[in-house]
């Protein structure tokens, strides 16, 4: 009985790899061609955040059936951002996460989101030279993301798709999200999840 259910898992694990995660990793990479069409961009902004949420999701899945753990906070944030800072130079600083520190998935969730979000906005919007991403650790998780872009008037931001969704996704968690920036000294985009 136990071999029989390993195998379900396995055959399952399997058709979610090959018949779900590809056509949506297709499907994504597509969207985000988009992203740059102003034409289209609001949209295809929409559908790139759902198809990230749908693919992590699936992930999590094959997770779960497979038994194989998810990747360490460090390295799931990194590669996040990394993707979505396409060719625009970005450092990436994690010394401030002791090691074994790991979120729950919601968490994880949530500071990959806000993320790769306050990226793509860089450099859809900012035209930056580079990119700075932090993320510490010391009884709360904190997320810093600098642009040296063009900036933004902050307080007349009007709470575009992006910044809405990366405002709810932290309070929804508890934290909170700040937002700091002034036309021509660039943007910092802030979390802070318990």
């Amino acid at each position: 009985m136990a071999q029989a259910l390993a195998d379900e898992r396995r055959r399952t694990a399997a058709e979610v790899h090959d018949l779900i995660m590809q056509d949506l990793s297709f499907a994504l990479a597509t969207a985000r061609t988009l992203v740059d069409d102003p034409a289209v961009e609001p949209r295809a902004s929409a559908v790139v955040a759902a198809a990230e949420r749908a693919l992590a999701g699936a992930r999590d899945v094959l997770s779960g059936l497979t038994g194989k753990g998810r990747l360490p906070v460090v390295e799931t944030v990194e590669a996040g951002v990394r993707i979505a800072a396409r060719h625009t130079p970005l450092s990436f600083d994690a010394d401030g996460v002791p090691a074994g520190a790991q979120p729950d998935q919601a968490t994880l969730d949530t500071l990959v989101h806000v993320a790769r979000e306050a990226v793509t906005n860089a450099i859809k919007h900012a035209d930056p030279i580079a990119i700075e991403v932090v993320l510490e650790y010391a009884d709360e998780w904190r997320l810093r993301v600098r642009d040296d872009g063009r900036g933004f008037d902050a307080s007349d931001a009007g709470g575009g798709f992006g910044l809405e969704s990366m405002n709810r996704h932290a309070h929804a968690l508890g934290g909170s999200l700040r937002v700091t920036s002034a036309a021509g000294v660039g943007t910092t985009v802030e979390a802070i999840l318990p």
